[in-house]
């Protein structure tokens, strides 16, 4: 046992290919050999057999802790394996091919007495055996290049007791197995692989390593003898290179081909003199002490690092996380809202892991798959922990392991992104079951002796396993949120990326893809899981869904709205909306209803769960859209968004793509056709909108290249012409019209439904938030851009002219007619006291634009009360509608909708 003076200690094992060794490790790195247990293995055994042993040795450790607290657990292992996840990834290699995609980490976490807190590191067994030697080594040899010749060839290089991975000279995480050397790799030349193929080959006799040298030492076996020699021939001419990259103070070996030295030693150092090298050598015959040696620096390392580190945010956002209970929303109710949710019934969602395990405990298999950005490791540990204290055995299995490597798939999505320096790519037209290895999934089988067999991550219900599937659904601003703060990362990748680069694959690859995905999952759906809490959920049975979804689409509907602030943004908004972060330094958007980055909000039991649009358009989208379905498809076609520039900037100049460009350069199917609907505006205010009648384009846009090379700024009223606004007034900015909106203004602007295809061509010379400039996109711009909507064409065909098209008492119907091009239209109707908004088989948008409140009663029922500057929808399904004005004075509601 640890003697009274160890308070704290660490667990340590080293795992083999054909055994497992463990021990306790005190403080100071020294093993208590008192503590060390080790077992032989059956490395092709099931995962419960293997994972049991292993349990089994280590607890037969802990046994002898005592008083003392364990403070972590270090792992030499080895590879393929994801060390930094502890997700086995043997396949192939003759040890351990059934745990494949095991995370080994939860298990332990699961299983062993220890911490669930307590840091767990898995490391490279060679990298490990490198650290070890190092730790004991005396002073004088700085630099180590450390092997393990066994079953595979491990190395490490080592500087100042460290690895030296990432150093010049060093191999890639310092790996020599994958170097290329002769026809192949290294691996192939220098491994017990080797030794016994060849052997098998040139005599018919299938022999191991020992048999083989016990057969060149007591039997002078001619064979075997030349192929050691070969073999140390080899693995001079392979480490020749390095040496002289690296430059070692030392070279030691280790491994069981190490113990047989002498059949080798002699012609490798022979062959290193005739290639000029000299180096030390040191055999060592202390390989698995070693090894746990330098797990346990590895991990007292890596705790180390952690400790005088900053705490890594998971989200990078001023906007606070919605709250997870009605309850907890400590807003007024009486004004425009930021948590819209809407009431689905008793009983229908739950909320916590301990319900979600509790419900699915009684099942064999599990299949938890969702959206791209969800934080499967959170979900996993909060389910784990219940399944813990109900005592149910769960073996786990990642998705991620099964991705295709990371270089495939950045060949394969690499088509849609364009260049680096591309804002824009094209909508895939991939299928998940690209981006995974589809034999690997096609081999998984669950160990039915545990209680419990999940495989969780996005992709899992790619596995052969036919159950019912939890869907993890997240939205899509926190997935943003998370990818700023380099928390999460796109699909097949194993780091964060460049936020605006993680965006656009996201946009164009990720997000096409997983919503084709999650429509083709729908039939086994089970249950559906709002994930953007992390550390806590709150769940419904999809059936529940479906029924609540199904009685939104009668009713009206508003998405949870969503803000951002920008280089221009102003002030307005953070003024007139309750519960906006006073504290940031402006906001230049609000999603009000951008369809493909909203979510709807639901409610039962107090309890709240956040969908995004998608799911009701894939559930029916006759039922929003009406008439109108065949045209769109699953596509909403039309967006409202803020745009406030009150006290802050002009919007840059820009123009957005034509419709046969956005097509054939974007995949997208409807263009950015946009009109700006003036909300509120102080004096001065205005629009730049269309051309000057004797605007030379030539010549403007060789100031605008100028201005871009060499940061002058422009008169840019000598070009574009700058039009008064007013409140209520609407401009018309079809495809291919220069524009932007200017200062004092809270633009409503009504579009379709794209929305990140601007071509800014001039950005007033000023630098984005993060302090570099944003994208200016001239080549793009000048292929869209319209020269002929100039001079006294535009306020005559691009501000909209309003006429009255029905009155009655107390009542107007007003036409705001927008451009030809735009496949929509604006209403504007305005009123004393009550108006009927009639059917028509056909979805409007609408938003008070002037006035306190309305209250919208439908034909199920149902009556909501929507206030000023809120938007929402009145899906076709949802028939005529009673509108009620509740406040003084005239209420004047805006109503878009397909021509």
């Amino acid at each position: 046992m640890f003697k009274h003076t160890y308070i704290k200690g660490y667990l340590v094992a080293e795992i083999g290919g054909s055994h497992l060794s463990s021990a306790l490790c005190g403080e100071q790195g020294n093993l208590l050999f008192n503590s060390y247990f080790s077992r032989k293995l059956d490395a092709s055994q099931k995962p419960n057999q293997i994972l049991s042993q292993w349990v089994d040795v280590l607890n037969h450790s802990l046994s002898q802790k005592g008083d003392a607290d364990i403070i972590g657990l270090a792992i030499a292992m080895p590879g393929p394996f994801d060390y930094e996840k502890g997700i086995c990834l043997m396949s192939g290699v003759n040890k351990y091919d059934q745990l494949f995609g095991v995370n080994i980490m939860e298990f332990f976490r699961s299983h062993l007495n220890i911490p669930r807190q307590a840091p767990i590191l898995f490391s490279n067994d060679a990298s490990c055996f490198g650290l070890g030697e190092a730790y004991h080594c005396k002073d004088g040899y700085p630099r180590q290049i450390a092997l393990t010749l066994g079953t595979g060839l491990g190395s490490a290089f080592v500087h100042n007791k460290k690895l030296a991975n990432g150093m010049e000279g060093v191999p890639d995480s310092g790996f020599l197995y994958n170097t290329a050397f002769k026809n192949g790799i290294a691996e192939d030349y220098i491994s017990t692989r080797w030794l016994e193929k060849e052997y098998a080959a040139q005599t018919g006799k299938n022999l191991g390593v020992e048999e083989m040298a016990g057969k060149a030492i007591n039997e002078k076996d001619t064979i075997a003898i030349q192929l050691f020699r070969v073999f140390g021939n080899n693995l001079a001419e392979c480490l020749s290179p390095w040496i002289r990259s690296f430059e070692p103070d030392l070279l030691v070996l280790g491994g069981n081909i190490s113990k047989s030295n002498g059949l080798f030693l002699p012609d490798m150092k022979k062959r290193f003199s005739e290639l000029g090298v000299e180096i030390p050598i040191k055999i060592s015959w202390q390989t698995e002490e070693s090894a746990m040696i330098g797990a346990v620096q590895n991990l007292k390392d890596k705790m180390e690092t952690s400790k005088s580190s900053s705490t890594v945010k998971w989200r990078k956002s001023t906007q606070p996380l919605l709250p997870i209970k009605v309850n907890d929303i400590e807003l007024p109710m009486n004004c425009y809202g930021i948590y819209p949710y809407t009431h689905i019934g008793l009983g229908m969602i739950y909320s916590g892991f301990d319900s979600l395990a509790k419900r699915v405990m009684a099942q064999k298999i599990v299949v938890i798959d969702g959206y791209v950005g969800n934080d499967w490791d959170a979900i996993r540990d909060g389910l784990a922990m219940a399944f813990k204290e109900s005592g149910i055995r769960v073996l786990w299995f990642e998705a991620s392991a099964f991705l295709k490597p990371e270089m495939e798939v950045d060949k394969l999505v690499a088509p849609f992104l364009g260049d680096d320096n591309s804002v824009w790519g094209k909508k895939a037209d991939l299928k998940v079951a690209d981006f995974f290895q589809l034999d690997k999934w096609a081999a998984l089988k669950p160990d039915l002796a545990f209680d419990l067999n999940i495989i969780i991550g996005t992709g899992s219900a790619l596995s052969n396993w036919h159950c019912p599937i939890i869907y993890v659904d997240i939205p899509k601003n926190e997935i943003q949120y998370r990818m700023r703060a380099g928390h999460i990362t796109n699909l097949g990748k194993t780091q964060a990326g460049q936020a605006t680069q993680m965006y656009k694959r996201f946009y164009f690859v990720d997000w096409p893809v997983l919503n084709k995905y999650r429509q083709a999952l729908k039939e086994r759906i089970d249950i559906v899981v709002d994930g953007q809490w992390r550390t806590d959920i709150n769940w419904a049975l999809y059936a529940d869904i479906k029924k609540g979804l199904a009685q939104m689409s009668k009713s009206m509907l508003r998405v949870r709205p969503w803000f951002e602030a920008g280089a221009w943004g102003g002030q307005w908004m953070k003024e007139h909306i309750q519960g906006l972060n006073k504290g940031e330094i402006n906001y230049a958007w609000s999603f009000e209803l951008i369809t493909p980055e909203n979510g709807l909000l639901m409610e039962s039991d107090g309890n709240l769960l956040e969908l995004s649009f998608d799911w009701i358009m894939e559930l029916d989208a006759s039922a929003i859209l009406g008439r109108d379905a065949k045209s769109f498809g699953l596509e909403f076609p039309i967006r409202f968004d803020f745009l406030d520039t009150f006290y802050g900037g002009n919007l840059s100049i820009q123009c957005h793509p034509r419709l046969k460009y956005i097509q054939e350069k974007f995949g997208e199917t409807i263009t950015q056709d946009e009109t700006y609907y003036i909300l509120d505006c102080d004096k001065q205010a205005g629009v730049y909108l269309g051309f000057q009648d004797d605007v030379d384009p030539k010549k403007f846009r060789e100031e605008l290249e100028l201005s871009q090379r060499e940061g002058t700024p422009i008169e840019i009223d000598r070009y574009v012409q700058f039009h008064p606004s007013h409140k209520h007034d609407l401009f018309l900015i079809p495809n291919g019209t220069i524009h932007s909106s200017g200062t004092n203004n809270l633009v409503l602007e009504i579009s379709s439904t794209p929305y990140i295809f601007t071509f800014k061509m001039y950005d007033w010379v000023r630098l984005d938030l993060d302090g570099k400039p944003r994208p200016i996109n001239i080549e793009h711009a000048f292929q869209n851009l319209d020269f002929e909507r100039k001079g006294e064409r535009v306020p005559k065909e691009h501000i909209s002219k309003p006429t009255v098209i029905e009155s009655g008492e107390g009542y107007l119907l007003i036409h705001l007619p927008t451009h030809p091009a735009h496949f929509y239209d604006v209403h504007r109707i305005e009123f004393e006291k009550e108006i009927i908004l009639t059917a028509d088989n056909r979805c409007y948008v609408l938003m008070l634009v002037e006035g306190e409140a309305i209250e919208v009663f439908t034909e199920n029922g149902v009556s909501q009360v929507f206030y000023y500057a809120e938007t929402f929808l009145k899906p076709a399904a949802a028939g005529n509608a009673r509108i009620i004005n509740k406040g003084p004075g005239t209420a004047k509601l805006i109503k878009a909708f397909i021509k």
